[in-house]
Parts: structure tokens; sequence; C-alpha cells
């Protein structure tokens, strides 16, 4: 798979990564005093209300020069911008914060290309993280391959008209192969193939949320689709028969995010903790089912640009449709094994990940990092009634994977989504080495 950036800048001279937050300040103020205004200087097109948002200040609050190296931070925290430099000017009755911003590219372009001996795909990405100058973000995103071809298309408000209302609305096209592996339970090292399906799934959605604080976020997001098999491929004359019915999936989501983490070029630090529930509506959905998960960061920050996260998750399920079940593979959780491989009703997950800089050359910075995942999926409530199971899908039957690796970072830092990886992960259940390449890493 390669990546396009498009306009990014080269610079010359010192090493843009070294800027950080302030340890001096520029015109100190005389001790505590009220902010009367925020005014945005330099080369940024960020708006006052959206800058206000980002460093969590207020008309009104006291401001201090002990303050101006949290206000830095933050305002790096939103990888907005390569430097910010704030400080405090006099005013009659108080201070304004002065805040010299210099932006990231906020906008990509990136056509796509990935090739295997089985599968291939091509497509392109549009995605733009600073919309009008107030973080609005829109995604758009087409492919087409032979196992996967998708369009993706959202757009998010972040605070409507400066309030602490959210906005999402999105629309998903998807048709793809739902492969769903042996997996015999005394043998970890088969990775044969017993059913191949493909699969239909067209969703728009809008998602409605309120910030309570800069570091809680609660939001609802209503789901109406529509889900259909086409293909179906199966050696075992037993399993030629499609996983699941065709029909409605209209469900309510609602997520609970507390979000306290600081980054500053590819190093976070901080909590994370999210609460998830997906719950079908009586008399508009075909399947019936409920999943209720979550997930828990936290990141450590040593010497400066060292890194130590810890990663867990865990979900839990009633009468999920195929295309809703948990599962466990991939770059998202277990790198060593292939993506999706294995699934169930209950999963859980485990990381440990350590990151160390390598060397930075003008807008780029590398990092090497080495990491071990484990997790656990399992079937223990299942949806007899429509769903199609295989022979060792049956109630009870569960998976634990574990791997260990070693992965490359490379950053950029005039771009908002600047993370390029590549991980080699050994499987040490299957005895099989993956590796994985990664475009634009992101939690959104």
């Amino acid at each position: 798979m390669f990546l396009l950036l498009a306009r990014i800048a080269w610079a010359d001279g010192p090493s843009p990564w070294l800027e950080g937050p302030s340890t001096t300040v520029a015109a100190p103020s005389a001790g505590t005093q009220p902010l009367l205004a925020l005014r945005v200087e330099g080369d940024s097109k960020v708006t006052v209300t959206t800058a206000l948002r980002i460093t969590h200040l207020s008309i009104g609050d006291p401001i201090d020069d002990t303050m101006i190296p949290r206000i830095e931070q933050a305002l790096l925290t939103s990888n907005l911008f390569k430097s910010a430099k704030v400080r405090l000017e006099a005013a009659p009755g108080g201070v304004i914060v002065v805040c010299t911003l210099d932006d990231k590219l906020s906008w990509i372009v990136a056509p796509t290309l990935y090739l295997l001996p089985s599968s291939w795909s091509f497509g392109t990405g549009f995605a733009e993280n600073n919309l009008f100058g107030d973080e609005k973000k829109l995604l758009l995103y087409g492919q087409v391959g032979n196992q996967t071809s998708l369009f993706f298309g959202t757009y998010l408000d972040p605070a409507v008209r400066g309030s602490k209302l959210q906005l999402r609305l999105d629309v998903y096209l998807l048709h793809r192969s739902i492969v769903e592996y042996a997996n015999p339970q005394n043998d970890a090292t088969d990775y044969s193939i017993a059913r191949e399906t493909k699969w239909n799934f067209l969703d728009a959605g809008v998602l409605a949320g309120w910030r309570w604080y800069w570091w809680l976020i609660g939001d609802v997001r209503f789901k109406p689709a529509y889900a259909f098999f086409t293909q179906l491929k199966a050696d075992d004359a037993a399993n030629r028969v499609k996983p699941d019915r065709d029909g409605w999936d209209v469900s309510a989501q609602a997520r609970i995010t507390i979000d306290r983490r600081k980054n500053r070029h590819g190093v976070t630090w901080g909590p994370y903790l999210q609460l998830i529930s997906d719950v079908s509506v009586p008399g508009l959905d075909d399947y019936g089912y409920q999943v209720f998960a979550g997930r828990a960061y936290y990141s450590f920050k040593f010497f400066e640009e060292h890194q130590l996260e810890f990663r867990v998750s865990g979900g839990i399920g009633r009468h999920l449709p195929v295309h809703e079940e948990l599962v466990l593979g991939g770059v998202s959780d277990i790198r060593g094994y292939i993506t999706d491989q294995f699934r169930g009703d209950r999963r859980g997950m485990a990381r440990a990940e350590y990151s160390v800089p390598l060397f930075k050359y003008k807008i780029f910075a590398f990092r090497a990092l080495g990491f071990f995942d484990a997790g656990y999926v399992g079937f223990h409530w299942r949806d007899t009634e429509s769903r199609n199971y295989l022979p060792t899908q049956h109630d009870g039957a569960s998976w634990t994977r574990t791997d260990v690796g070693a992965g490359f970072r490379v950053y950029v830092k005039s771009v908002v989504l600047p993370l390029l990886g590549l991980d080699i992960a050994r499987g040490l259940e299957g005895k099989r080495t993956e590796v994985v390449f990664e475009v634009g890493i992101t939690d959104f």
C-alpha cells in the first residue's frame, strides 16, 4: 500500500521537532488576572472559538504566567499545529492570551494500493481535519478490490456553532468477503478456510454527542443499515449455507469517552477510557442483538520521547449476527494472526508496547517499537435461530492467542494524520509470522 502526501513543505535549518512548550514567558503578567480575550497570530486558519476550546479556556478564567506551558501543550495535543507559542498581553481589567500558531497541513490526498497473492485492492481517499479552522473533519474514501470494495464518507462537527454539542453524519457502502476459518481447537497452526461469503452492507448513520468537560464526551448514534449475502463458497457440503439471514440492521449505539491524553510529536501520555453499547431497535431490526464493550489505554512518557503503552479491551454480546460478531486477529488487536481469524460473542484483549526514537530528519521522525499482544474470543450466547454456525463454532468454543513483535514508525510533522507503520509479529501458538503495513493510524 502506498500513500501520496500532497503539499508537504520541506523546512531548512534546525529540526522543527525540537520545538515544544515554552519554559519562559515573553511578556509576563502581574499575578493572576481574568482572561479578557484570545488572539490567534501566525500562519494559522484556526478560529478564536476553536482555539479557546482546544486550550480548555473560557473568557473570565483566571490566568497567570505559570499556565503558559499547559496552554501550549493543549494546542500541540490537538495535532493541528507544527508549533505553538503563547504569551500574555496586559489589558485594562485583565489579560489577553496571544497564540502564535503554525498550522500543519490539515488535508491529505491518499491513493492506496494493496497487493497479496490472494487479494488486491486500489482506491483513493481525501481527509480534512481542520475544515474552516473549526477542527471539523471530513473523510471520503473509495476502494475497489477482489476481496473488499467500499465507499466511506463522514463529516464531524465537534462543536456545533461553538456549543458543547457534537454532530456526525456518515455513510458506509461495503462489499466484502466474510472469511470464516476452521480454527480447530486441537491445532493452532491450522489456517484453513471453512467458508467464504460475499457480504453487502448499506449503512447511513447520524451521531449526536455532548461534551460535559474537555475530557468527557457522551454520544448516541442511530444506525439504519441493510445487510445481504450474494455468493457462497465452502469445500464441505455441510457448510454451503449462508452464515446468516439477509435483513435490516437498525441499532442505537451509545458511548461514554474519557480522554485525558496528551500528545507531542508522536509521543502520547495519559489515560483513555471508552464504554460502548450497541442495541437493536425493536420493531425496526431483523436480528435482535445486544453488545456491550469497553477499552482502556494508559501511556507513560519516559526520557522525553520514550513511550510505554498498555491497552485492554473487552466485549460481550447476545445473539450477534455474523457481521456484528466480536473478532480477533490483525492490526487492531493481535498482529501475529490473520485479520478477523477468530470470532465469537465474548472477547478480551491486552497489549503492552514500548516505543523509542531513532532519529529525525527535517519534518520526519523515525521510531522503533516492540510489543506483546494477547487475546481471547469465544461463543457463549449464540443465535441458533438464524445464524448458521460452523461445527467448530459450537457453544463454549474459544480461542486464546498471543504474539510478540517489533515495528517501525514514520511521523510527518507537517501533516495532521502523520503516521506510517510497519509491524512484524510472530503468532506464538500459530507459529506463523505476519507483516502488517499501516497508514494514518488513528482512533477516529
